[in-house]
């Protein structure tokens, strides 16, 4: 069978198993790659050499797939593709069709599928194939398969290759993180060396004859400002502190602040932005609320946690400033035209990291807090594993729960971090390790460029967030005991082998085909890239990589 014709073939096979992110469908990539160790005579003939890895602690108890491909030498590449898609509820009654590329295809010829110009001039060129997982990303995986099949047929392949297919990629990287023991273990048991983490996510193109390498993949913080306030009825207004005045402020302070967009090489972030506000009322009453929660999403290319939450924390005090002096401001017309002459109380602007307000409680409170708290996360634990509870109610829980440990009930600004966290990575944080890389990366874009016309452009950052966020950690030690300190949920819901990740660290690179409306029922891979232009480049950078 010819290399383009088994890629189609592992392509629609693996489309079948509908691996819906964040559920127990998931769990369908075990049977996929079960049936393919089997398929494969050299995993037959090695069955220690493959496997499904459980997740530790997984709700879903779901497992990573893993084949290892032994060859010559210690030097070692790492194959990564996220195994989970998003669903397919937008394809309306073609849903189940979505996972079959060739019958949704036909559906969209047939006209039964409403799409406009650009989706229907790709359809028309014959160029494409559609349905869901074609580009994000079951194709790009069957080209690492179909590869990996071709080397396990040689006598003398140079090298070794891991392969591995993680789940929850799409939602907090749970197989990432999971596998990270994995990686480290079948390194110390056969002695491995590893020199490149290549992943296939599918890129987009500025044009047709413009392709895109990546060398590094966008970090993501999601920061969590919890502000409690100052409980009043309405008519004694003064007499209390509105917490959702405060979050506004800060929001207003944030809410796509170009202070925060980072620039490195090519790559720009994008400003943070609010994905949800709201006060912590259950009910209506003539009552201010006790308090108002939010969390913002902010992406990083350079800077530490350390760093961005400093700036949310001088943000945040001279925000409580502000609406403090607004409130002294409406108070001192108030007074002079009611006969209500009570004092107004004396605020004073407090803000606190969590590991700061953590520290208060357990000084405050001592053995009763962290008894209290090891039981309230044990609830929070069972309730998000039974769909019960989100893990940001799981978040704002934990700071409650801390707040009542504190004696100083005045109104407090608690800034944390909730899951997930992708740290920030590039090539550049490893300038010696990662030369062969950038050697490899050159004949790529000669041989390109010789062979088919095609320009391949580097971008120093892939912005999609993918888990090539966890190939790499190069920041100093600090840093993970702040990532820690200030992390919601840590280690009782979401954790990040942060230590082993730096002992591990290789270089990345993301090599996939081009891929256009990833998550969208007009979802579509490029047939030239799928089946000829990816497959024939990732052999070639990993015979270089490798030493043929």
């Amino acid at each position: 069978m010819k290399r383009s014709e088994r890629i189609m073939q592992l392509m629609k096979l693996y489309m079948k198993e509908k691996t819906h992110t964040g559920t127990s469908m998931e769990k369908g990539n075990e049977t996929f790659f079960a049936n393919w160790f089997q398929d494969v005579p050299y995993f037959v003939k090695h069955p220690d050499y493959c496997g499904l890895y459980p997740i530790a602690g997984d709700h879903l108890n779901r497992r990573v797939p893993w084949a290892l491909l032994k060859g010559k030498g210690k030097k070692t590449i790492v194959l990564v593709h996220h195994s989970d898609v998003v669903d397919a509820d937008d394809y309306g009654k073609y849903s189940e069709t979505a996972y079959d590329p060739e019958k949704i295809t036909s559906v969209f010829k047939d006209g039964s599928i409403q799409m406009n110009d650009t989706v229907r001039e790709d359809l028309e060129s014959g160029k494409w194939i559609f349905g869901r997982g074609t580009a994000d990303m079951k194709g790009g995986a069957a080209i690492h398969m179909a590869l990996m099949e071709e080397y396990s047929r040689q006598e003398d392949f140079q090298g070794n290759l891991l392969l591995i297919a993680v789940p929850d990629e799409e939602n907090l990287s749970a197989g990432m993180r999971g596998a990270i023991p994995l990686i480290k273990q079948l390194k110390e048991l056969h002695d491995l060396d590893y020199i490149l983490m290549l992943d296939v996510e599918p890129h987009s193109r500025p044009d047709e004859n413009t392709a895109l390498i990546q060398e590094g993949s966008v970090g993501k913080l999601m920061p969590v400002i919890y502000v409690r306030g100052k409980l009043s009825h309405v008519g004694q207004v003064y007499q209390g502190f509105n917490p959702v005045n405060l979050l506004s402020a800060i929001i207003r302070r944030t809410e796509v602040n170009p202070e925060f967009i980072e620039t490195a090489g090519n790559a720009a972030t994008p400003p943070p932005t609010w994905l949800y506000a709201k006060d912590q009322k259950n009910v209506y009453d003539v009552s201010l609320p006790i308090a108002a929660a939010g969390y913002m999403n902010l992406l990083t290319l350079d800077r530490s946690p350390a760093e961005i939450f400093n700036q949310l924390k001088e943000i945040s005090e001279n925000a409580f400033e502000e609406v403090i002096n607004d409130i002294e401001k409406s108070y001192l017309y108030y007074s002079k035209v009611s006969l209500d002459k009570t004092a107004l109380p004396e605020w004073k602007p407090k803000v606190r990291l969590f590991g700061e307000l953590y520290q208060e409680a357990l000084d405050d409170s001592g053995s009763a807090f962290i008894q209290e708290m090891e039981s309230v996360m044990d609830e929070v634990k069972n309730n998000i594993a039974n769909n019960e509870m989100t893990l940001i109610d799981g978040a704002y829980r934990m700071i409650e729960t801390t707040l009542s440990h504190v004696k100083d009930l005045s109104p407090v600004v608690v800034i944390a971090l909730a899951p997930p966290y992708y740290p920030n990575v590039n090539n550049s944080m490893m300038p010696e390790a990662a030369k062969p890389v950038n050697d490899a990366i050159d004949d790529l874009q000669k041989y390109s460029l010789s062979e088919w016309g095609l320009t391949f452009e580097v971008e120093n950052y892939f912005t999609g967030i993918c888990d090539l966020s966890y190939a790499m950690f190069q920041a100093e030690s600090e840093n993970i005991r702040y990532i820690e300190e200030n992390m919601l949920l840590w280690k009782h819901v979401y954790d990040i082998p942060l230590e082993a990740i730096k002992e591990l660290s290789m270089p990345v690179m993301n090599l996939g085909p081009w891929g256009k409306d990833f998550h969208k029922y007009t979802e579509r891979v490029y047939l030239q890239d799928l089946l000829e232009r990816t497959p024939i480049l990732t052999d070639r950078l990993i015979k270089k990589m490798l030493g043929e």
